[in-house]
């Protein structure tokens, strides 16, 4: 198993080199799609219901698949507004600290605007709404420290700033854990001033513009959090949306972060419909494809090899799967204990007092192996420095180990996550699983989830007394799988990712977009404008 080819990562590049140069015209594919798409569009007698989607950034996909539904939202009767950033920010998170500061403002807003223009939307700039001379400085921030820092509310609109930028902050260093990072105080004063100036801005966007829904991406973004808390105080409905774990599906969540993946509100309704034939198909299709790192968005391995795990002479196998600590769906998640770094501390440190059970710890693989995001709090080092020894019957099995989990899953007695979606598989497998933090499948009823340290180490006992007292109801895990992975996911056609960055736009023609043209779009609208359940 190995990384993406070197003719094929230079393949990749030569393409993106390309577009980035189109760019620059104003000339990129789908750009110039939109604009025949554009010109395609009918008469609309508008009038209707007034949504705003919030769009600062150029990542490209979330800019296209944006434009996509504001067109059919406007096919509608919607008024249809962007609010995009307009640059001259200190800080956001655009970029990552491998990339910035300083940040890429002129070609984020070029693409953004060329983009929007093409689409033949009305928009308005954050940039327009503050004020240099006012929103400059912020010289008490200098005076405090990070604990400080954290906290901040800023005096003029009484925002809680240091609570809204704190997951951006982690995603912007690649690390959770910033009390000993000498960048997390500078950094957190950058994005706190910014922070202030997109509230101005956004004031008076959303002032002047009056929407009654505003669209916004993940919901715990910089941009996105600021907006959502602004609206809240305005009474304003507000939907946000991510990717589904297959490849080109969203999921939207009304008054809650779409990142995090909760379907709660939809288990009620599902969790005792037995799937039909052709739905057990098409999730154990799913699952293989998984297994084999096929329809995901991101890829590790180009192959994988599924070496065979071996079997302690006694006692119980148990597998720890970990998360990158600084995903926006893991901070401020924990359950039984505050941080990853403490919960693997509890896991090896309970281990090393049982030396009849082996422990095997799978670091994730997303802290090598995404281009440019690689982690700056690596769990390998981390534990290297903590355990300089580790106790014999713990095994790591590093981030870039070209090692597929699944002969782990298959092998163990049963698994440990905090929040990884390698807990449900386990369930799925018909591996008991203790969770120890609050994700979107704890407490539906096929895991064992734990909220102190002390039922943490009780539900390790009694698993490795006898597994079977935590042994899933796969069929329950299988109805939840099929409601995560297929229900609550929206397919989203005609704007396709084919190269990580790059998108194609395939309409050809705005009567696509019509209601009763495209059921998923007739679904997301519907939830936008209308209320109705996102859930198919």
């Amino acid at each position: 198993m190995s990384p993406l080819p070197r003719r094929d990562r230079l393949e990749e590049y030569a393409v993106k080199g390309a577009h980035l140069a189109l760019r620059e015209l104003g000339q990129a594919p789908e750009q110039r799609a939109a604009r025949r798409l554009a010109s395609t569009a009918p008469p609309t007698s508008g009038g209707g219901k007034r949504v705003v989607i919030v769009t600062p950034r150029s990542w490209a996909v979330h800019v296209q698949w944006e434009a996509v539904i504001g067109h059919a939202l406007r096919a509608r009767g919607a008024e249809v507004s962007f609010i995009t950033c307009g640059g001259e920010l200190e800080i956001c998170d655009r970029v990552n600290t491998y990339e910035g500061p300083p940040v890429p403002c002129r070609g984020c807003r070029k693409y953004v605007h060329d983009s929007l223009d093409a689409h033949g939307f009305r928009r308005r700039t954050i940039r327009e709404g503050w004020d240099d001379a006012t929103d400059d400085a912020w010289p008490e921030l200098d005076e405090l420290s990070l604990a400080e820092l954290r906290v901040v509310v800023d005096p003029g609109s009484g925002l809680p700033l240091g609570e809204l930028v704190n997951i951006p902050v982690s995603w912007f260093l690649m690390g959770s854990e910033l009390d000993d990072d000498a960048l997390a105080p500078i950094t957190y004063r950058r994005f706190l001033r910014s922070a202030r100036r997109i509230a101005r801005g956004l004031e008076r966007a959303l002032d002047e513009e009056r929407p009654e829904t505003v669209l916004l991406l993940n919901g715990l973004f910089l941009f996105e959090a600021i907006a959502w808390e602004l609206c809240k105080r305005r009474g304003i409905d507000v939907v946000t949306y991510e990717r589904g774990f297959i490849k080109e599906t969203l999921i939207f969540r009304r008054d809650e972060p779409a990142c995090l993946g909760d379907v709660s509100h939809l288990w009620d309704r599902w969790r005792d419909v037995v799937l039909a034939g052709e739905e057990e198909d098409r999730l154990e299709a799913y699952l293989e494809d998984r297994r084999l790192g096929r329809r995901t968005i991101d890829r590790y391995w180009s192959q994988a090899t599924f070496d065979p795990v071996e079997q302690p002479e006694k006692g119980r196998l148990v597998a720890l799967f970990t998360n990158l600590t600084w995903d926006s769906a893991v901070i401020g998640q924990g359950m039984a204990f505050n941080s990853i770094r403490a919960w693997l501390v509890a896991a090896i440190d309970a281990f090393a007092a049982r030396p009849e059970h082996r422990l095997v710890i799978r670091i994730h693989p997303a802290e090598v192996k995404l281009p440019g995001k690689q982690t700056r709090e690596p769990l390998g080092a981390f534990l290297d420095e903590r355990y300089p020894v580790l106790p014999s019957n713990v095994t790591v099995i590093a981030a870039d180990d070209p090692r597929s989990s699944y002969p782990l899953m298959e092998a163990s007695d049963f698994g440990l996550v905090f929040t990884s979606t390698t807990g449900m598989e386990l369930a799925l497998h018909g591996k008991p699983v203790v969770v120890a933090g609050r994700t979107h499948y704890r407490g539906k009823g096929f895991t064992t989830d734990v909220a102190e340290p002390a039922e943490f180490v009780q539900a390790l006992d009694d698993l490795l007394e006898d597994p079977s007292r935590g042994t899933p109801d796969r069929d329950l895990a299988r109805r939840y799988a099929y409601l995560f992975f297929f229900r609550a996911p929206i397919p989203f056609r005609g704007v396709v990712e084919h190269v990580p960055g790059l998108v194609d736009l395939q309409l050809r023609d705005l009567s696509e977009v019509q209601s009763g043209t495209d059921p998923s779009l007739d679904r997301i609208t519907g939830g936008i404008l209308d209320g109705l359940d996102f859930c198919n």
